[in-house]
């Protein structure tokens, strides 16, 4: 008798145990599956791609990235890819998404770099190894005008118009020579708006033309007043002339008069007869 207590007493306990073992088992499998993460093949560059390279296989992988690290909309197979031009620089482990890219059957060229809603177009500047032969595709330049003011009897003027502007090629090569000496360039190209390709064709047709290289991490635009020959000699400018003092504004007043109406004539008082 008592071992058959003891039989079902350890029983018990088996079956409580084995209860409490696959109960924990159940809570441990809950727990690995909400921390599974989530997978998701998308495109990687293996390698900086500047704007406007025709994209390959060779500089492009497939990746599983976590579902929640993949951007909207990312590209995931080589055959989406390769083929396509870049619109921007992507650098490497960077993931491919459509913005960065032209639209489908763009070749290599100019008008992928041009941001929308700007244009590009091309400044003449001096045959000089000077700044010329030191700025490059994507420098930042402010647009230098020198021409004779009108209002200052032809006097020559200097005055930066333009500021941070963005070079979209220099010349006919984008980068410098093998042995690292800076490029003659004859023509650099800038990414205008269309008024400010406006203001930039009177400036060609009326003066002369200089780029100002800029300095990467430097936006401010500084507003000038110009430069004249006085400045350069450090003379005091000439005050302006007076205004011309106006001529006298002769008016014309006419004054009406009141015609004289003539007055009635006064009826005569006749006096009363004196009583007898």
């Amino acid at each position: 008798m008592p071992l058959n207590r003891y039989s079902i007493v350890l029983a018990a306990t088996l079956v409580t145990a084995g209860s409490a073992t696959f109960g924990v088992y159940r809570v441990l499998e809950s727990t690995r599956a909400q921390n599974r993460v989530q997978l998701r093949q998308v495109l990687v560059a293996t390698k900086d791609i500047p704007e406007g390279s025709t994209l390959s296989r060779g500089i492009l992988d497939e990746e599983a990235w976590p579902l929640v690290s993949v951007p909207a909309g990312a590209l995931a197979s080589l055959d989406s890819a390769v083929g396509r031009v870049t619109r921007v620089a992507v650098y490497a482990g960077e993931v491919i998404v459509p913005g960065r890219l032209a639209p489908v059957g763009t070749g290599p060229g100019l008008q992928v770099k041009i941001t929308p809603g700007k244009r590009a177009m091309a400044v003449k500047i001096d045959d000089v190894v000077g700044v010329s032969g030191l700025i490059q595709p994507d420098s930042r330049v402010d647009v230098l005008v020198t021409l004779r003011d009108q209002r200052a009897d032809g006097e020559q003027v200097a005055k930066l118009f333009m500021s941070n502007m963005r070079v979209l090629s220099v010349g006919t090569v984008d980068r410098s020579g093998p042995d690292n000496r800076p490029i003659i360039a004859t023509s650099a190209t800038l990414e205008v708006t269309p008024m400010e390709a406006e203001r930039l064709a009177v400036a060609m047709r009326d003066g002369t033309i200089q780029l100002v290289l800029r300095g990467f991490g430097d936006p401010d635009s500084v507003a000038t007043v110009g430069a004249t020959s006085e400045d350069v000699l450090l003379r005091p400018r000439k005050a302006p002339p007076p205004p011309p003092e106006p001529k006298p504004v002769i008016r014309r007043v006419i004054v009406r008069v009141p015609e004289k109406r003539p007055e009635p004539p006064v009826a005569a008082v006749v006096p009363a007869p004196t009583p007898v």
